[in-house]
């Protein structure tokens, strides 16, 4: 996917495989009376062309200005189509949460910090999926994460929310965790003609109620999966010396890939057969020595403290 403006990110076509999503509110049918102005500012911006050509060139582009009319339509549809097979969807997604969940207690009475491959089966999928925002300290936590489902909206704005389900733990209270996207179906108004789908244009995230202030949890120095759900604030005017775009590309892309084929195709990531984002062993490897050179160090100092002690 690709950043259209400073502050969107692109939706891919259903050619893509990837279903856009739609305001419901776009149904007007006075695209050209609204976006009439800028359209002949900036045709008459050009000099080269003759009366007649300049005439000629106005109303093709009305008519381009129709079609686009039309996939706006055509996408609201798609949207409220997907929106209606989302009570489908979920049917079979309690039908896996309970087979996972059956397997659980049947291997290891239901306690969630067994480890163990279809035990732990959400760890895999997202370790598999984006292994390089998982710490070695998130894999203890998300041992717990037992479902992951996205929710749609259409009314009265379109969004879509991505829902972590927790089984009870010693790391935070809540049991769901959530981010939520909002998008955009609309031209832009100073640039009809550069429409081309829906946008993600902004996320939020929610507040994990961590049960200790640990210092690893509190204003942390290093990459965790779980700011995810701690969106960075990012001012409104794109020339702003402190926005930066790849900070927003990468959050979009992350919540719309988790949508679209994370949630779908969980048993395949966690067997492997599909793995979209090249993890990397050396940063796993790395991260092991990390916490292998701790426990050493610890080690040292507590050997060195008894014998000083002796």
């Amino acid at each position: 996917m690709e950043v259209k403006t400073r502050n969107t990110t692109k939706i891919p076509k259903p050619a893509e495989k990837k279903k856009p999503q739609q305001l419901h509110s776009c149904t007007s049918s006075d695209t050209v009376l609204i976006f009439g102005a800028s359209l002949f500012r900036s045709l008459y911006k050009e000099p080269k062309y003759t009366e007649d050509e300049k005439k000629c060139i106005v109303d093709l582009k009305k008519l381009y200005l129709d079609t686009i009319k039309l996939d706006v339509d055509l996408q609201k549809e798609i949207y409220n189509l997907e929106k209606s097979y989302e009570s489908k969807h979920n049917e079979i997604y309690d039908k896996r949460s309970k087979l996972l969940e059956d397997f659980k207690k049947q291997t290891h009475g239901g306690d969630a910090g067994e480890q163990g491959n279809v035990a732990n089966f959400w760890l895999k999928v997202l370790k598999a999926s984006y292994t390089e925002f998982i710490s070695k300290r998130d894999e203890k936590i998300l041992v717990y994460l037992v479902d992951i489902r996205a929710k749609l909206y259409n009314d009265p704005v379109v969004k879509f929310v991505i829902e972590f389900y927790f089984e009870p733990n010693d790391y935070f209270t809540n049991r769901i965790l959530t981010k939520t996207y909002y998008l955009n179906c609309l031209p832009d108004a100073d640039d009809p003609l550069s429409y081309d789908g829906a946008e993600i244009y902004k996320c939020e995230g929610c507040k994990v109620d961590w049960k200790h202030s640990e210092k690893e949890h509190d204003k942390k120095a290093f990459t965790s999966f779980f700011d995810f759900f701690n969106p960075p604030t990012l001012p409104d005017d794109p020339e702003d010396p402190n926005y930066c775009d790849a900070i927003l590309q990468n959050d979009f892309e992350l919540g719309f890939y988790l949508k679209e084929r994370v949630i779908p195709k969980a048993i395949i990531f966690f067997t492997g057969e599909i793995a979209d984002c090249q993890s990397s062993e050396s940063e796993s490897d790395s991260d092991e020595d990390d916490d292998d050179e701790e426990d050493e160090d610890n080690s040292s100092t507590n050997s060195a403290a008894a014998n000083t002690n002796a």
